[in-house]
């Protein structure tokens, strides 16, 4: 029962955790479509439909800050590239710069789960439409974090790794936090354990899985930036 409890806190903790990290970060993007990038506007997490496909650029391109048109669309497919994500060079990297609203990847499977490099069948008690509604909360700071990466000079593909290394670590940590949580919540506590541990284990979740978030943003960030 109480295992089940703290569990079924996961998803939410992860997802409210990453959302808050995202927006606690600088934003240095485009806050107006970009009259010069077509379909720069807003991004819409959520929808379930990605469209369709756009070539891809070369890796010279990539490496020199160009990026499909597809990344300005308000969703884009997972960007499955076919050549490694460029490296970072720190003699490019510079102060924040207005750069254009990046997308969100939407799975191409509406029953896929994804955090980043994470992705899992959803289980059956979630709807399609709550699967959706996980993955824009998911995709929304993913897209921030790839944005800002790009906004200081870090080659798009690079970046996409950042953010998509980034949100696995968060996702991944939150997880293993919450249930590290929850289980020191439950630890005995006399005679008032069987009162108190109901209680206690939601909140240790809860505490767990945003300290386990931060900690696995930032280790997964920088094997995004390395690997």
């Amino acid at each position: 029962m109480l295992l089940r409890a703290a569990v079924s806190a996961i998803p939410m903790t992860a997802a409210l955790g990453i959302s808050a990290v995202a927006h606690a970060a600088p934003q240095p993007g485009v806050t107006q479509p970009d009259p010069g990038v077509p379909n720069s506007g807003g991004t819409q997490p959520g929808v379930s439909t990605p469209p369709p496909a756009a070539p891809q650029v070369s890796p010279q391109d990539d490496a020199h800050g160009v990026a499909p048109q597809s990344d300005y669309a308000p969703t884009r497919p997972d960007p499955k590239r076919d050549y490694p994500a460029a490296p970072i060079q720190p003699g490019d990297l510079h102060a924040p710069e207005p750069t254009p609203d990046i997308g969100v990847i939407v799975p191409a499977n509406p029953r896929e789960l994804r955090a980043g490099d994470l992705t899992a069948i959803a289980p059956d008690f979630l709807s399609d439409d709550q699967v959706a509604q996980l993955n824009g909360v998911l995709a929304g700071p993913e897209a921030q974090i790839s944005q800002f990466t790009r906004s200081i000079g870090v080659a798009p593909s690079r970046a996409d790794h950042i953010a998509a290394g980034a949100l696995a670590g968060a996702a991944g940590g939150a997880i293993a936090g919450c249930i590290a949580g929850a289980a020191i919540a439950v630890l005995p506590a006399g005679p008032f354990f069987p009162i108190i541990a109901p209680v206690a284990a939601p909140p240790g979740c809860v505490i767990g899985g945003v300290i386990g978030l931060a900690t696995g943003a930032v280790l997964g960030a920088g094997a995004g930036a390395l690997i």
